[in-house]
């Protein structure tokens, strides 16, 4: 099975200039843990994960809050260079990528440009649907993949 078969596409991406506060929101009102930050090319700059976001946004009880405090954006929290994939990879290398450096979801690029992304809930809903190989994984879809009919 490859990365194509299982990654979600369109993305829902960041953009460096994206408040902290925005980029929260986004990833909250869509259920995910994280987002790819993308350049004007849709180039992959960064990963901005619900990790990144949240740290050092609380303050512990009862510490002054900041007068003139500056609104962080996510270049500036975001994970920078994150491992990425090919579609054409197989979903197996894709897994012990994420399960070996501890990380989430691996944006999937093709030619340097942003095309769909592998979570660990990509990962396992094939699991849990027992889907071995790409055939099945087409065969639930109607024989269409995700990205078969994502927008450019």
């Amino acid at each position: 099975m490859k990365a194509a078969d299982v990654m979600s596409s369109p993305v829902i991406t960041l953009r460096p200039d994206t408040p902290v506060w925005a980029a929260a929101a986004l990833l909250v009102s869509h259920g995910f843990t994280a987002a790819p930050v993308v350049d004007e090319g849709r180039r992959v700059i960064g990963i901005a994960t619900e990790a990144d976001l949240a740290r050092n946004r609380i303050l512990p009880e009862g510490w002054p809050v900041p007068e003139g405090r500056i609104e962080h954006t996510v270049a500036r929290v975001m994970t920078g260079a994150p491992m990425s994939m090919r579609p054409e990879d197989d979903l197996a290398d894709v897994v012990s990528l994420m399960l070996d450096g501890g990380i989430r979801s691996v944006p999937i690029v093709d030619d340097g440009e942003l095309v769909g992304i592998v979570s660990r809930r990509d990962v396992l809903r094939v699991v849990a649907r027992q889907e071995l190989t790409s055939e099945q994984v087409r065969h639930r879809r109607g024989g269409r993949l995700d990205h078969d009919c994502a927008e450019p």
